[in-house]
């Protein structure tokens, strides 16, 4: 598809789709009249893109994060991330019950120890 049609398909700007191009962050082809062809898979990388940019990354950082994935090892990568998301979040209802029945001295401890857990969720979802 053409960079116009991108765009409005992603809600991304064209200017944004060509900063994208140029920092190697999506592939085009040129065609014969030098238009640049995207495939349809690049919608789903632009979007990607949008997340990991409101989690405050910088372009190398989004790149490094999509040569990852193109890793054949990345998906037992993000098996493990998985399955540490889910201990985390066991710890984290844990906490939750504590909390309630606690003694006011003893939900500090419990609020910093949620606090870290969360932490710990938001660093594992940065990394998918």
């Amino acid at each position: 598809m053409k960079i116009g049609e991108l765009a409005k398909l992603s809600g991304v700007s064209t200017r944004t789709i060509d900063y994208y191009t140029n920092c190697g962050l999506l592939a085009a082809e040129r065609t014969k009249t030098n238009y640049r062809m995207y495939p349809a898979s690049v919608l789903q990388t632009i979007e990607r893109i949008q997340i990991l940019k409101k989690q405050r990354m910088s372009i190398s950082e989004i790149k490094d994060v999509l040569e990852t994935n193109e890793n054949p090892q990345t998906e037992l990568l993000v098996e493990e991330v998985y399955e540490e998301f889910d201990c985390l979040q066991r710890n984290i209802t844990r906490l939750e019950e504590q909390l309630k029945d606690a003694p006011s001295h003893v939900k500090i401890q419990i609020s910093k120890a949620l606090e870290s857990k969360m932490v710990a969720i938001a660093s594992l979802l940065a990394l998918l």
